[in-house]
């Protein structure tokens, strides 16, 4: 079966997909296609880039970039969607918004990590540099960097009392691991409504504070340095005061729990209707249909 999810450039909430889907799925999940199913999982993935052939298995995908088209709508099972804006844009059963898969998290992680950094900043990984690094050192809080590999992410978060964070996944991480967090908004492109798309999903309203936007590279200009270097002392000194002082927020235990239990019951049926035939459908007898109109019966 064909792991689909956005390769391009890296990114953590992107490599949850090859991180977490081995550990739940009971077939092989390869990372290139050819496989005539297809597993659509973590990450803003309902659009016009979804694989144009194969029978598309939507487990906690979101709609946010793009649109999905006719084509690959009639060729969908959907298990579950990331939030209820996605199922209401898409027009599907209220009960398919779960949430997004990422907070499985809870049940593949240790709980209790030792506790040696008391606030992280993870921004959103088209939105850092070394600079914001250097910034973060500054205001006395721990840099995760989001392209880092998964493990050390997770663990990073794990180890934290409180995370700022413009990068989504690392607000489920932290919910997943019952981290406090606190959403802000580091540049105006931002897409906002995959947040609450996913926080609606958990019964949660997101707050979101501002914080300038530190690109990588300044104006060569005087302006461009004398106003680089405002916003820089502005960036540290907010998220100094954030990291202190700021309204961090957690989910209900109860809401997670019965999310993440409707997930493993998605997991189930998929693992007990659809795995045990996937190669029997990979045969060259039509078997993607006959799967589909099986999963449907």
């Amino acid at each position: 079966m064909y792991l689909y999810s956005y390769r391009k450039h890296p990114n953590f909430g992107d490599a949850l997909n090859d991180y977490l889907w081995p550990r739940f799925i009971n077939t092989p999940l390869e990372t290139e296609p050819g496989s005539d199913e297809v597993f659509v999982g973590i990450g803003t993935l309902l659009n016009e880039r979804l694989p144009t052939s194969g029978t598309l298995h939507i487990f906690g995908s979101g709609l946010g970039y793009g649109t999905v088209p006719a084509e690959a709508i009639a060729r969908w099972t959907v298990h579950f969607v990331r939030g209820p804006l996605t199922a209401a844009s898409l027009n599907l059963d209220p009960k398919l918004a779960i949430s997004d898969p990422g907070i499985l998290l809870h049940r593949t992680e240790d709980l209790n990590r030792k506790k040696d950094i008391d606030c992280a900043f993870m921004p959103h990984h088209a939105l850092f540099s070394e600079r914001m690094r250097q910034l973060c050192e500054q205001a006395g809080v721990h840099f995760i960097h989001p392209e880092a590999p998964c493990d050390s992410v997770i663990d990073q978060i794990g180890r934290s009392r409180k995370l700022i964070c413009s990068a989504m996944h690392g607000a489920i991480t932290a919910e997943a691991l019952r981290v406090p967090w606190l959403p802000v908004i580091t540049n105006r492109q931002m897409l906002l409504s995959k947040w609450h798309d996913w926080s609606a999903s958990i019964e949660t309203e997101v707050q979101f504070h501002k914080l300038p936007t530190i690109w990588s590279r300044t104006h060569r200009s005087p302006h461009g340095w004398v106003l680089a270097r405002f916003k820089g002392n502005t960036f540290s000194r907010k998220l100094k005061q954030l990291s202190r002082k700021g309204n961090f927020q957690l989910g209900a235990e109860r809401i997670l729990q019965d999310r993440l239990q409707r997930i493993e019951n998605k997991i189930h049926d998929f693992n007990s209707h659809i795995c045990s035939q996937v190669d029997s459908a990979n045969q060259p007898t039509k078997g993607a249909s006959k799967l589909k109109a099986d999963w449907t019966k």
